[in-house]
């Protein structure tokens, strides 16, 4: 019997926190970090392990929880436990928190720093991962590499002599108790929860263990099209004449418009904000990912603890930004998900034996400058449909959209940031892993006038290509990282993530550590920064021990020397959505990754026969503690994980203590001084912001420190810079 047929008439039935001394109130200045928390108690070996699904919405907002957009969620969220003060990790990217919800820690535990870092293959000694991508092609790791395929992990996981994460994770500790254990969904993020490849495993692009391939095919399930580079030899998958493309997803919808070019010729592509033909190009994907798991997997293989991501709605926020016609789509298609795992629990008998946690790995953000820089403007709808193919249901191609002009209620034209054009045009030795891009995100100005204007490479002296369209101020749009052992005397190679960025230097000199920072707080694009200790206490700038982003085993092998949020204004509205940030170039309308309170608050909800009912957690609660809570649901024990059990919320907690909260600030012992600003407006730093005459910079670090039986936890609210 066909997967579909036979679901159709099953769906017919239908944290961000660390170990800290002390709380108490008030602004503290720079202090020594504190060892992290004595290990969580053991439960109670003979209880009962109780089944838990935890259902990741990718980029979920708080705000997006509504009786209209997320029914199904919302109710959920009324039947059980709503946490209202929830913390994703910094920096708040995918997989960072993809690692924090696998092993219960922070990057000074786990060691590791996607969504992209760099792994120096610089120097004599130091070799270079070797390996493969999902799609089958080779992947570079001379450049920054993207975390998000499985095939990159299991190379740079290899690399590491399996210890890509440094401390055993929940999947590890359920497997070696004899449970059996699902990771369903999104590449790259539900690969990192099972890295030993010890449980069930299907994402976008495979299925592991080949036995499940086989077992599959058998019961007329269709595969992921890129299975078959997962396999080889004997091994070797042979896709039926009737498989499909199960997984294909539809690029965006773009218009092209000519606002970057002074002359009005030269095209860049637009992402089309106002199409509301597209839906969530990733809604088949995921229906047919969970279909195969409440069909055969969650009946035949029985999991006692499945995680479930999907990309929704991350992508289409990405895409169209939040608020979007696209994005509300997208939180409804996400939202007949949960409605469909549901009913198939219940169907089954399970839905009063299983928990199920909805979480998201991190918030969202639309990606502006300043709105009285770069005011919104209009798009002009298209009056027909993309030029594009349908894929799985959803419209793709070109739309007939153009720019308008000003007006508050429209979108984002402003918000692209390329850290290495900007080094390089400084005199930095500076590279990025790209090559020549445009982007009709950096900026068009209240009198229309571009940022960044594009070019044309007509000789291909440029970029390498004749006739290639590129925006840059420097010499060079293209900042390939140069070949091993060629990278120049304290060279930077800086990890472009989104709402932060990160920063190498191989060298560690200490003047270009200095000089890097001095520029950061200069530009007004950038946020906080944190600087590895081993520089010591810079004016301005927090150490990155003090925000859990130092891995003695990591330094120089993957951690970054400076790692530096976005600004953002958390007050800024974009399509009713409050919260506006820079980002790391690349087009994108919606962001994550900034020490925003908007990126750093996002969603946790849970229900299930282990927790409370219509109960409200109101004290802080972290990412990192989802681990933790879940392996006591599991009967099970992580004594390495940063995070607690969440005891707040559970109907037989660990502890009956009442934990206390005291909120404080800590800034750096001294501020920068003798700055001189520069605006966005101008990348080129030669126009300063008069506005800002003290030539001051600082930081200010909200925490909250949450104790329960003697430890205490904390939580990070946001980080802000302060320019005076």
């Amino acid at each position: 019997m066909k997967m579909q047929s036979a679901l159709a008439a099953l769906c017919a039935t239908s944290l961000v926190l660390s170990g800290c001394s002390g709380g108490g109130g008030g602004t503290q200045t720079a202090p020594t970090p504190a060892p992290s928390p004595t290990p969580s108690p053991t439960p109670t070996p003979s209880a009962p392990a109780v089944r838990t699904i935890v259902m990741v919405w990718d980029g979920l907002r708080p705000d997006d929880v509504n009786a209209t957009d997320t029914p199904n969620l919302f109710a959920l969220q009324q039947a059980g436990v709503n946490f209202q003060d929830n913390h994703s990790t910094y920096p708040t990217f995918t997989m960072m928190n993809g690692s924090s919800f696998a092993t219960g820690s922070f990057p000074k535990t786990s060691g590791f720093y996607g969504n992209t870092f760099w792994t120096p293959p610089q120097g004599t000694g130091n070799t270079i991962p070797a390996g493969k991508t999902a799609a089958g092609g080779t992947q570079s790791y001379t450049d920054p590499v993207f975390t998000e395929d499985y095939q990159v992990l299991s190379t740079l996981n290899d690399y590491y002599g399996g210890q890509l994460l440094l401390v055993k994770s929940l999947f590890a500790t359920a497997q070696a108790a004899g449970l059996t254990t699902a990771a369903i969904g999104k590449s790259g993020a539900a690969f990192i929860q099972d890295l030993g490849k010890g449980g069930v495993f299907l994402d976008e692009n495979t299925v592991q263990p080949r036995s499940l391939v086989t077992e599959l095919q058998a019961a007329n399930i269709p595969l992921p099209t890129n299975v078959v580079n997962n396999y080889t030899a004997g091994e070797a998958v042979t896709l039926a004449g009737t498989n499909g493309t199960p997984t294909a997803r539809a690029g965006y919808v773009t218009f092209d418009t000519t606002a970057y070019d002074p002359n009005g010729t030269i095209t860049v592509a637009a992402r089309d904000s106002s199409d509301e033909t597209q839906g969530a190009p990733e809604d088949a994907s995921n229906k047919y990912m969970l279909n195969v798991f409440t069909s055969y997997i969650l009946p035949q293989k029985k999991p006692m603890l499945s995680v479930i991501w999907f990309r929704t709605p991350d992508n289409v926020e990405h895409g169209y930004g939040p608020g979007s016609a696209n994005a509300k789509a997208g939180l409804q298609s996400q939202d007949a998900r949960l409605g469909e795992l549901m009913a198939a629990l219940k169907a089954q008998g399970l839905d009063s034996t299983t928990n199920v946690v909805v979480v998201s790995d991190h918030a969202h953000s639309s990606v502006s400058g300043p709105l009285n820089l770069y005011p919104l403007r209009t798009i002009n709808p298209s009056a027909s449909a993309p030029n594009g193919p349908t894929i799985n249901g959803a419209t793709s191609g070109t739309s007939a959209a153009s720019l308008g002009g000003v007006n508050p209620s429209g979108y984002s034209f402003s918000g692209d940031v390329r850290s290495a054009d900007l080094l390089t045009y400084r005199g930095f030795r500076a590279y990025d892993g790209a090559g020549c891009s445009t982007s009709a995100m950096y900026g068009i100005s209240a009198t229309g006038t571009a940022t960044i204007p594009v070019r044309l490479d007509t000789t291909g002296s440029v970029c390498g290509a004749a006739n290639t369209k590129y925006q840059a101020i420097s010499a060079t749009g293209t900042f390939r990282v140069p070949a091993p052992g060629s990278l120049p005397t304290n060279g930077i190679v800086v990890a472009a993530n989104g709402g932060s960025d990160y920063f190498y230097v191989p060298s560690h000199d200490v003047t270009t550590i200095r000089n890097l920072v001095t520029f950061l707080q200069q530009r007004e694009e950038y946020g906080a920064i944190f600087v590895d200790s081993r520089y010591g206490a810079l004016p301005g700038t927090l150490q990155m021990n003090q925000v859990n982003l130092e891995n003695a085993t990591r330094s120089g092998n993957g951690q970054p020397d400076v790692v530096v949020s976005f600004n953002w204004d958390d007050q800024a509205t974009v399509q009713g959505k409050a919260g506006i940030e820079f980002e790391s170039a690349g087009g994108q309308r919606g962001m994550h990754g900034s020490f925003s309170p908007v990126d750093v608050h996002n969603t946790l909800i849970a229900s299930g026969p282990s927790f409370r009912k219509g109960a409200t957690v109101t004290t802080p609660t972290g990412n990192v503690d989802v681990a933790p809570t879940v392996a006591y649901l599991l009967r099970l024990a992580m004594p390495q994980a940063d995070g607690r059990i969440i005891n707040e919320a559970l109907a037989t907690p660990a502890s009956g203590s009442t934990p206390t909260v005291a909120a404080s600030s800590i800034s750096p012992t001294a501020p920068a001084t003798g700055l001189a600003f520069e605006t966005p407006l101008d990348p080129t730093g030669r126009t300063r912001d008069t506005s800002l005459p003290l030539g001051t910079y600082t930081i200010t670090l909200q925490v909250k420190d949450l104790t329960i039986d003697g430890k205490t936890y904390r939580y990070f609210d946001h980080a802000k810079a302060i320019r005076q």
